[in-house]
């Protein structure tokens, strides 16, 4: 058919070329094009699952607030409750001291408890015993008509859901744990009477010594308004969010519910759902929405197009629909199917425009390709044509074109030479060639496998290297290798920490140089490279930045390829030594806490007894009370000589001194209850600097004669941090313990003779983290290490007798670490002077 090679070779190409882009094309477009949509429908689903994601972190936001709600009611219950029963308490410890008989004391406690009415009138105290088989109500606020009745009428049968009686379910929470909630149904009293029953849930505590149920409840319907408001929150948070959303480029994201009503939507919003009808079915859309969420979650279907073609249902559209069964909810995300096919279309026109524009290059390149090749086997063809006819000198073998033909021009001349002797030496050259191939290609192989080991052991000595600096690295250790010499070899993460210097910067230099406070450990590796023996020494005390730190600091030969060195390893171990002196004094405090309290409670009545008959004596003897005067005058005398009798022999002093002395004694015990237990106080929000300052304006109206200190005789100095947060506290316990501080330190730079320098107290405050720190310093006389471990043991003081009692600072330890959760730590060094610093959380944790 073709009869030139120039005619096959641009048919074949060219053919091959037009088949090749052709098939590519129309499959590239098909693939690229249906990839782009889906791509656009996956896109749609996953818009859809992020709106639901966020509906379901609304609805968890919203089962959150209302749990929140529900226990932020209850502690408040809890606290109402708690105040009512100190309030109670205080009565009876009232009636307990004599001060009020056992009916005033309850009569004084029910009105009380009667006007602690909160939260607009809504809110008040009730009271009832512990009778068998049904309780009596003691007081009621809101219905006085049930004082005094026994609570088992049918309709107080509404317990917990269980048709059980409140007031039996009252008493068993009390009886189990002391104290409880009950959640029940009860009339609302409001401005005008009280309302149907409501549901509520009450907090009840047990009052032991009058065996009183004291209780308080809150109505669960107040808690669904707040929740119904955080509801609204949501829903408005959701139409935000979700309107700024677009699915393709009219697509859109909406909400509606089963009721019907469209809750998020940017043109139906709150429009009842079953206004828009499906132009296919004559049906609601919704129901035909619905059906599909709970089937395959995708509704294709036909709709307008606004603005341009409002009205006209003719328009295809997807719908991808969610139920969230929660809130009842149907989340839907929909878009025009033109929309999302309208990319891919785009990119198949362009695949098709481009894939002719390479056709036309690749046709162009085959003609100028097939002239290239033909053309110079043309003029051979004709050279050799010439030879034939006319002889070696007829013409003359062109060496042109491609490098086939350029050596097809080569070998006929090669022929025309000398056709024997060409063949023959080309016959050696390959030989030759061949030989050098063999014998190069060994040559390659063998040094590509020295190669490849080479640089696999390069590889792994690199790794082990930086696997053994990782170790090094990762140690809390400090961690430094000398050699004979002192120069430095080893330099792990622990010392760039320490010194600010890395290994390449200290490399060989001398460590006494480098790190100075490490050069009286060189003597030690000396001993240690010469006898080949560890030396360690543990628990070395050491000042860093005013404070005292301790380390164990070990020392060991290092012997390497016939070089001698050592290792010298610092560990930090001052937390370990301050937990375990923690540990000691605690468990010594523990030890004598029930003996403390035992012999509290056995002195104390004595004590009342004591101070009881001293005031009795002096009532007897005072001329104000009309009765003394006629006994008096019975024995023929007058008050005013038997009081005159009394001061010249001085027994009013002897009364004074009987009342202080027990004063002292009940104080004592007092501090060894407070020691042997937590007690139960009122804790608030305080500034710390607050409470300092006034613990200082006390201090400073103190002058104890015994003692022989004035405290304004002592500069104060004190460093507050600004802004400091508020903490949860007892003021009164860390007024008691900032003033037990300032005390002893008042006192011990008393007894220090401090010639040419005036007595300072330190007073810094300031946020460690989620702590409060509180430290009191002062340039008094110190104390030694044995002291300082038992300065928080009962009983133990320094003090002259007479003094002290030894329990102050315990008690100060245990409000700071039992009351508050706090820690204490004392450093001393004698000479020059102590600091006492505590901590305690910003927040009960």
């Amino acid at each position: 058919m073709f009869k030139s090679m120039r005619a096959i070779i641009l048919f074949f190409i060219a053919g091959l070329v037009i088949i090749t882009t052709g098939g590519m094309t129309f499959f590239a477009q098909r693939e690229v094009t249906d990839s782009v949509y889906d791509i656009e429908f996956k896109h749609a689903q996953d818009i859809i699952d992020s709106a639901l994601l966020n509906v379901s972190t609304e609805y968890q936001s919203l089962i959150f607030f209302k749990q929140a709600a529900i226990d932020r009611r209850k502690a408040e219950l809890k606290d109402v409750v708690d105040i009512a029963h100190g309030a109670v308490r205080l009565n009876y410890e009232m009636y307990k001291k004599g001060l009020l008989s056992e009916d005033m004391a309850k009569s004084l406690s029910l009105r009380q408890l009667k006007n602690m009415r909160y939260n607009d009138g809504v809110g008040y105290i009730w009271v009832n015993d512990t009778a068998q088989p049904v309780p009596r109500m003691v007081m009621h606020t809101t219905l006085p008509e049930l004082d005094g009745k026994i609570m088992d009428d049918p309709k107080f049968d509404c317990a917990q859901g269980t048709k059980r009686n409140l007031f039996v379910a009252f008493k068993e929470v009390c009886a189990a744990d002391g104290s409880g909630y009950v959640d029940y149904f009860w009339p609302k009293p409001t401005a005008d009477g009280l309302t149907e029953e409501q549901p509520k849930i009450s907090y009840v505590k047990l009052f032991k010594g009058w065996n009183w149920i004291i209780g308080s409840g809150v109505y669960m319907d107040d808690v669904e308004k707040d929740v119904a408001g955080r509801f609204k929150a949501i829903l408005k948070e959701l139409r935000g969010i979700l309107s700024k959303t677009r699915v393709g480029h009219n697509g859109y994201i909406f909400i509606f519910s089963s009721k019907p009503e469209m809750l998020v939507h940017p043109a139906y919003e709150g429009a009842d759902a079953t206004a828009l009808i499906n132009p296919e079915t004559g049906k609601p859309l919704f129901l035909d929405m619905m059906k599909a969420a709970h089937t395959t979650g995708v509704l294709e279907y036909l709709w307008d197009k606004p603005p341009d073609h409002v009205g006209e249902f003719k328009f295809h559209k997807r719908a991808y629909i969610k139920y969230f069964e929660p809130l009842d909810w149907y989340v839907c995300s929909t878009v025009y199917k033109d929309e999302l096919q309208k990319p891919g279309i785009l990119l198949r026109n362009k695949i098709i425009m481009v894939s002719l524009g390479f056709l036309a290059i690749a046709i162009a390149f085959a003609t100028i390709l097939s002239s290239k090749i033909v053309h110079p086997l043309l003029k051979l063809t004709a050279a050799t044509r010439a030879i034939r006819e006319g002889g070696f000198s007829a013409a003359e073998i062109p060496v042109e074109g491609p490098t086939e033909t350029k050596e097809l021009g080569a070998v006929i001349n090669g022929m025309l030479d000398s056709i024997r002797t060409g063949i023959q030496e080309k016959e050696q050259l390959l030989q030759a060639l061949e030989k050098g191939n063999r014998d190069l290609s060994a040559t390659n192989y063998q040094l590509e496998i020295e190669i490849a080991e080479h640089s696999k052991v390069q590889k792994e000595l690199l790794k082990l290297r930086n696997h053994q600096k990782n170790i090094l690295d990762s140690m809390p250790s400090l961690l430094v290798g000398v050699d004979g010499h002192g120069h430095i070899n080893q330099w792990n993460a622990g010392a760039v920490k320490a010194t600010g210097y890395s290994f390449e910067e200290v490399s060989g230099r001398s460590l006494v140089e480098v790190f100075p406070a490490l050069a009286a450990e060189m003597d030690r590796a000396r001993k240690v490279i010469r006898t080949g023996r560890t030396d360690e020494r543990l628990r070395i005390p050491r000042k860093i930045n005013g404070e005292t730190h301790y380390e164990n600091v070990t020392v060991y030969p290092l012997i390497s390829d016939g070089l001698e060195g050592a290792v010298i390893r610092l560990d930090d171990v001052t937390e370990r030594v301050r937990i375990e002196e923690m540990m000691i004094q605690t468990e010594k405090m523990m030890s004598v806490g029930g003996l403390a309290a035992g012999m509290a409670h056995e002195i104390n009545n004595p004590l009342g007894g004591i101070l009881q008959g001293a005031q009795n004596i002096e009532r007897r003897l005072s001329p104000d009370l009309k009765k003394n005067a006629k006994i008096a005058e019975k024995h023929n005398t007058t008050i005013e000589s038997v009081n005159g009798y009394m001061t010249e022999r001085e027994i009013f002093r002897m009364l004074d001194g009987i009342r202080e002395a027990a004063t002292r004694a009940a104080n004592i015990i007092t501090n060894m209850l407070n020691f042997s237990r937590k007690p139960d106080v009122h804790r608030t929000s305080c500034k710390l600097n607050e409470l300092a300052d006034k613990a200082l304006a006390l201090a400073a109206q103190d002058y104890d004669l015994k003692k022989k200190y004035d405290f304004k005789q002592i500069e104060i100095i004190k460093e507050y941090e600004e802004n400091l947060p508020y903490t949860i506290c007892s003021p009164t316990e860390i007024e008691q313990v900032l003033l037990n501080l300032l005390g002893n330190a008042a006192q011990a730079m008393h007894e220090m003779d401090k010639q040419n320098e005036a007595s300072k107290i330190y007073i810094r405050i300031w946020q460690a983290g989620d702590y409060v720190a509180i430290e009191v310093e002062d340039n008094g006389p110190g104390m030694e290490d044995v002291i300082r471990k038992r300065v928080f043991e009962p009983f133990f003081t320094t003090k002259p007798k007479g003094l002290g009692t030894g329990l102050g600072m315990s008690v100060a330890y245990f409000i700071i670490t039992e009351n508050h959760a706090g820690s204490f730590s004392i450093e001393s060094t004698p000479g020059k002077g102590s600091k006492f610093t505590f901590k305690i959380p910003i927040s009960t944790r």
